[in-house]
């Protein structure tokens, strides 16, 4: 990668890691062009591989400022929320869906590009940037099971495979709809609400119900 990006206005640069996100995003690696990158930044296709070799060079250096950024974003949103002192599984894990779905409004480029990249299954990313996510997310895993209040779950129930059954229904929802506007978002989050409740009323104990 050509240092010299970084030399850019950062609008500039912005524009750039905007309209890569929001192209890698909305396809596979594969079918995305530079061409379509380039005339959605505003620069010519030359000048972007001035900054950037290749296409995979611009892939691998969006995904690991992407997950840099969308850990800030959530962290700090989290915060706000007071998620950090909430102890039920599921209102947990509420707050959490809220916070993705206020991502998506606000940085809709962004969440999908990650997401798209976790599933891309080209082998675009390196086995670094593989560990990397796979660790950031075991690592939310092991934190926010480690706060629950777990004796609430009936005798039989792993909550890590519930996080994991969730998480794929939260974001195979985002990715079939492609729900982008606020209102699409909002009905989102309440179909989201509805599954949660149904396991919560058949996985928790009686008298926590």
């Amino acid at each position: 990668m050509n240092q010299k990006f970084f030399s850019l206005p950062p609008q500039r640069q912005d524009l750039i890691r905007n309209s890569a996100m929001v192209e890698f995003g909305a396809g596979s690696f594969k079918k995305t062009s530079a061409d379509a990158i380039a005339k959605r930044a505003g620069v010519s296709k030359g000048l972007l591989f001035h900054y950037f070799k290749d296409k995979r060079e611009l892939y691998l250096y969006l995904f690991q400022y992407a997950i840099d950024q969308c850990m800030d974003i959530f962290n700090r949103h989290m915060l706000k929320a007071s998620y950090f002192g909430e102890t039920d599984f599921f209102r947990t894990l509420e707050i959490g869906q809220q916070v993705k779905m206020d991502m998506v409004n606000r940085h809709p480029g962004l969440f999908r590009f990650v997401m798209r990249a976790y599933y891309e299954g080209d082998n675009v990313l390196t086995p670094k940037l593989r560990k990397k996510l796979n660790d950031v997310l075991r690592e939310s895993t092991d934190s926010f099971l480690s706060r629950m209040d777990l004796h609430k779950f009936k005798d039989g129930v792993d909550p890590k495979t519930l996080v994991r059954l969730l998480t794929l229904a939260a974001e195979g929802m985002l990715a079939e709809t492609r729900a982008s506007t606020p209102e699409e978002i909002n009905q989102l989050f309440q179909e989201y609400q509805k599954y949660a409740d149904m396991l919560r009323q058949n996985l928790y104990k009686e008298e926590y119900l």
